[in-house]
């Protein structure tokens, strides 16, 4: 997969975070990450990055979007819940035939497939917990520019 690049000016930075202002470009209307760095009361977009550059206010910095990353965390998030629920709603399909306890078996297969999208959405949960204490980042910086 291909990386994508940006430019951004740090404005903040505390201990190992960064508050970077990213700068003006023409293709945040197709980007997929607009909900992370979406402008704020200023309208300015802002992103906040571990600092791993040691970028004083000030500098300019160049920011890498990680394609791989993205793809991977959009699954974890939208694929993996959205798949759980299908399969469930399927083999349910399969194997429920007639009403029990008076519920149609439609309504049974639906009931079986929103508590597999409650256990997708749960485990997607713990891996994003999991995610979160590492080093896992769609956004990482990558060089200080001159």
């Amino acid at each position: 997969m291909d990386e994508s690049f940006e430019i951004g000016v740090v404005v903040s930075v505390i201990d190992t975070i960064a508050d970077i202002e990213l700068l003006d470009n023409d293709h945040c209307h197709s980007c997929g990450a607009r909900m992370i760095c979406r402008p704020g009361d200023s309208g300015k977009r802002t992103l906040k990055l571990t600092n791993t550059l040691n970028a004083k206010v000030g500098d300019r910095i160049l920011i890498e979007q990680s394609d791989k990353n993205q793809l991977k965390l959009a699954f974890m998030q939208y694929g993996f819940p959205l798949f759980g629920f299908l399969i469930a709603i399927i083999l349910a399909g399969v194997f429920i035939k007639e009403s029990a306890v008076g519920i149609p078996p439609e309504v049974l297969q639906f009931i079986i497939a929103i508590l597999a999208l409650l256990l997708a959405g749960s485990i997607t949960r713990k891996w994003a917990i999991k995610k979160a204490l590492t080093d896992f980042s769609v956004f990482s910086m990558k060089e200080i520019c001159q």
